[in-house]
This record gives structure tokens, sequence and C-alpha cells, in this order.
């Protein structure tokens, strides 16, 4: 719940919005700004255009103060010059919260800075607190309020963020969402000359559904302020920023741009460490780090466990986790002799664990467990595929035919097969693992040819699935899905894999809970994918042992500063499944749609 002491609240939910400059012309930020909001707030918006009746269908107001009801927010898309009055006009009508999207002030120069001095001025007096100005406006999932300049994609989430870049928050919020994750609330403040940087993050702070805080910095106001308050924060929950400014040719930039001095960046960058904050040099670092702290637990220590599909692969990791300052410690003998019995001779036996070209891909899936139970591992990293999921990826890329093909003729081999998928599906429900044990013996040698394994290892791997209710409810629609070849072909084959999709993510969700180890999966691809559950594969081992590294470094913080807590330590994953607030059974969602 949002707390009232952080003076916040009725900017992010008001009850009803003005749109001083909303306009029936789509080339003017008013139409766009206008429309935002109408599309999705559920409350009543007035347009307000002196030149106007109606804009868009809507009765159009000459002022504020011509508006019968009340206002809490009032969003100023109009010449800077012609804002003084507004703002006037708002502060008779009673108007307690302001977005200036406006630009022509400080950053124009000295006439632009005692323009908005004299904004400033009229607002404090009046008692209204306002963003701004030359921001691009802000979202708040609770009240659905767009109140931006452009149509930007957003999802309600675990996250939040402020920046001072409106175009760098914009492609921020756009790429979150075609990751899938979705923010609680997102602000561009631009210059903040009324309402803090430290005041959003404050307010942040204090919101309980808000589990990570990001920032994009190019300059700060007030050095002290922000250091004493992002200090608080991240006693509480992690706060990542990203800050230019590292060259003489960057901090003029910004200075040009918002009218920020970017100061010094050593400077900035030890007290940063010193407080606490995460930070990264890039808009993809920024996310990345962000989907490492949704989805993973904080580790106990700095020894990693590297599972890969390719030997090369393993090496360069190795490398990225030395320069990291993590280890990849050997393995004990009793792992090595674990490991060599689902591997082939040939296998690495070692860390990195390299199977070396084997095709049992249920012993890839199984190697994490074996990994992961070791006292001397702090974290995984599972290279290749895609993710845990990768395997249906390579399925359809490459051996989609040839499954379609035969696995009619396999599950005819299978004497009363259409009865016995629906019996097992059935067991898997009930939660009985003894009945399904006692059907499933004659499909082992199918799942083994099918998976390029073993019945042995299979018989492993299914004692692991049979052990979580997540998992065997997960399974039994994988299952139930095998009789739609032989009816669909293609179609029905794409059912398959995309079950398994969702059964590997929550593999995946199954050792998180019982390990409490963080396991990063990585791609071979620059593509960045979409979350799924808690798997999310970066697209290189260098991205991972970067997100990897920052959690440690997080957690050591949090344990010097004497503020290390149990739930600090679980990720929004885990508290969820343990609070009972996510639907066990499905796959963990970091976002959700609005309409």
């Amino acid at each position: 719940m949002d707390n009232p002491a952080s003076g916040l609240d009725i900017l992010f939910n008001p009850r009803s919005v003005a749109v001083i400059g909303a306009s029936n012309n789509w080339n003017k930020w008013g139409y766009s700004t206008f429309v935002n909001l109408t599309g999705s707030f559920a409350g009543p918006v007035y347009p307000v255009n002196r030149r106007e009746e109606a804009v868009l269908g809507c009765r159009a107001y000459r002022s504020v103060l011509d508006i019968e009801g009340d206002v809490d927010l009032a969003v100023f898309v109009i010449p800077a010059p012609a804002v003084p009055d507004a703002m006037r006009d708002c502060v008779r009508k009673g108007v307690r919260t302001g977005v200036i999207i406006s630009a022509g002030f400080r950053e124009t120069g000295p006439e632009g800075r005692a323009l908005e001095n004299e904004v400033l001025r009229i607002a404090r007096e009046g008692g209204l607190r306002f963003v701004g100005p030359n921001c691009m406006g802000l979202w708040s999932a609770p009240a659905r309020l767009r109140a931006y300049m452009f149509a930007l994609p957003s999802m309600d989430g675990p996250a939040a963020f402020v920046t001072q870049g409106g175009n760098v928050g914009g492609s921020i919020m756009t790429s979150a969402y075609e990751r899938g994750l979705g923010f609680r609330r997102y602000v561009s403040c631009g210059p903040a000359a009324d309402i803090q940087l430290e005041d959003y993050l404050a307010h942040f702070g204090q919101d309980d559904e808000v589990k990570v805080v990001l920032a994009y910095i190019e300059g700060l106001s007030d050095g002290k302020r922000f250091l004493d308050t992002v200090s608080q924060v991240c006693l509480k929950k992690p706060v990542i920023v990203y800050k230019p400014g590292r060259s003489e040719a960057v901090a003029k930039a910004i200075l040009s741009h918002s009218g920020s001095l970017a100061g010094s960046d050593e400077i900035f960058d030890k007290a940063m460490r010193k407080a606490g904050v995460t930070r990264v040099h890039s808009p993809e670092e920024l996310l990345d780090t962000a989907i490492g702290f949704l989805t993973q637990p904080l580790p106990k220590g700095r020894n990693v466990g590297i599972v890969t599909g390719g030997g090369s692969f393993g090496v360069i990791c190795a490398e990225d986790c030395a320069a990291a300052g993590l280890e990849v410690p050997e393995l004990p003998e009793p792992s090595i002799e674990a490991l060599s019995a689902i591997f082939p001779p040939r296998w690495s036996r070692g860390n990195p664990v390299d199977p070396a070209g084997d095709r049992n891909f249920i012993a890839y899936y199984l190697a994490p467990k074996i990994i992961l139970e070791l006292d001397g591992i702090d974290a995984l990293i599972f290279m290749g595929f895609g993710s845990l999921a990768g395997i249906s990826r390579m399925l359809r890329s490459g051996g989609q035919k040839v499954f379609v093909h035969h696995i009619p003729e396999m599950l005819s081999g299978i004497e009363g097969s259409t009865e016995l998928i629906g019996e097992v599906a059935d067991a898997l429900l009930a939660g009985d693992s003894g009945r399904v044990r006692g059907l499933v013996d004659p499909w082992l040698p199918f799942v083994a040819l099918l998976f390029g394994s073993d019945v042995k290892t299979v018989d492993a791997f299914m004692d692991i699935l049979l052990s979580s209710p997540v998992l065997r409810r997960a399974l039994a629609k994988t299952v139930s899905a095998f009789s739609l070849v032989a009816r669909q072909g293609e179609a029905g084959l794409e059912k398959i894999l995309e079950l398994l999709d969702d059964m590997i993510a929550l593999l995946m969700a199954h050792y998180l809970l019982t390990y409490r180890k963080p396991i990063l999966s990585t791609s071979f691809s620059e593509m960045p994918q979409p979350i799924k559950g808690a798997s999310h594969p970066y697209t290189t081992s260098a991205k991972a042992v970067s997100v990897l590294s920052k959690l440690v470094d997080y957690r050591e913080h949090l344990e010097r500063a004497g503020a290390f807590r149990h739930e600090l330590q679980l990720c929004t994953l885990l508290n969820r499944v343990e609070e009972g607030r996510g639907a066990e059974g499905d796959v963990p969602a970091y976002a959700r749609h609005q309409g």
C-alpha cells in the first residue's frame, strides 16, 4: 500500500485529470496526451482548450476554472510562456498536482530558468506539487494512469522507474514491455524543478508492492539528500542506477540537454557503492539487472557452478567469472561420480560441466540438481539452448517433422495408449505419484527415445517431476497433449512444445524453491528473450555473470550494514509462492497487462 507520508499519493492516484492544451490536431502533443489518458484512466479527463468547443467528442473548457468538478491532476501541454497563467488558474481551482510536459525552461538558458522559477513560485505558494518541466509524463498502474505524451506500452509489475531523460526512459519502458517486465510506477521527471528525484525514490521505497527501483540520472541538485535517501531505500530493496557522464564530452551534453551539472563520475561511483546502489552503464544492463533481482534469490557467496552445452562457452564463462571476482571451484569426487553416471565418459569431469556433445537432453536438465546440492556452490550459470526451455526450440527447428511422423507409430506400440494417457494425467492431477509410477513404465522407452536419453535417466528425472505439485500439474498437461499429435499432426506437436516450455520454466522455479540459489541461464544469441516465470536467458555469459556479481555485491552490502533479512534473500517468485499469492501450477508472471 502507498504510504500517505510520502505526499505523492494524489499524483499517482488522482480521481480526475485535466489536460491543459488538449487538441484535435493529431500533430500536437495535446492530442496524444489526451488520447493516452482517456484510453485507460477510469476517472473523468477534462480537455482544456481556449479555441475549441470539443476535443475528440468531449466538451472542452477554456480554463480549469470552468470545470464543474474537482481536478486532482493537471497535465500541461502548452507553450512554456503560457504555463504561469495556467498554473495560477490551477492554484485557484485547488488542483493539488501537475505534470508539466512543456519544454522551454532552464535548458534554454537564463530566460528559461527565470520562467521556470516563476512557475515554481506560483505552484509552491498554492500548495501544488508538479512533475517536470520538460518531461514525458508518468504511469501509475493502480490508477491505470497513462499521463504520457507518447503512447508508451505499459504493464503493471513489481518495478518502479524514475528517469531524468524522457527518450531514454521511453526506450527502456518499451524494451521492458517486450521482455515481459511490468512497472507499478514510472516517472519521466525531467530536470525536476519541484518534486525531486529523492522524493520519487523515497515514495518507491515505502511501497511494499515495488520490489526493485530503477533510475536514470544525469545530475543531482542535492547530492547529500540523494545519498541519505537512497541509502535508506537500499536497505529495503535494490536500487539500480544508470548514470552517464564518464567523459567531459558527455558532461557537456548533459548540461545542454537538461541544464544539470554532471559532477565527478569517480566521486559519484564511490558514493553509490557506499550507499548500496547497484550502478550500471547501459539501458540493457539496467533491465538485465532488474530482472536478475526479481527472478533470483541473493547468493550466499561467490562460488559458481557452470553447466554448458559446449566446452568453449564454459571456458568463456569461467573467464568472465574470474574477471568479475567470482570463483569457479572444483567439484568434489561424489559429484563427479554422479555426473559420470548420466554423461558419457568423454564429459569434462569438472567445473564447468560440459557433456561434450551428448544428446541426452534429460541428463542435461538433471545436472543442475547435482551441482545445486553442493554446499560449496552458491549459484549456477546454466548455458545454452536459449534457456532451460530451449529443448523445445531445438525440436521446432530440427526435429518437428520427424517426431510428427514417429509419435503415432510409437504410441501405437503402447497397448491402450489413448486410455493410458488419460489415466496418467488424472493420476498426476490427483497427486497420486504411486499410481503414476505404476502406469508410466510402458512410456519410459518412448520418452527416452523422444529426448535422446535412456530409461534410467528418465526414471531419475521423473522423481523430480513427481516431487512437486507444480511440476505434476504441468506434466499432466503435457502428457494429455500427446494424444493430439495423432489427430492434429504438427499442430498437435506445437501444443506439446509450448507446454514443454512452461514445464521446463517451472523446473527452474522448482530448483529455486528447493535450493534457494540463483540459477542464471544464457543463450548464444544477442536477441533478448522474454521472461517466462523465473527463466530469463541472458544473451551472453558476460551479461549473466555481470548480473550475478551485482547480486553478490548487494547481499554483501546488506550484511555489512546489518540489514540482511531472510525475506530480502527471497526473489519475487519465491515470495509469491511462499505467501500463497501465486497460483501454483502456473508459470509466475512479472507483469500484468493493463487494458
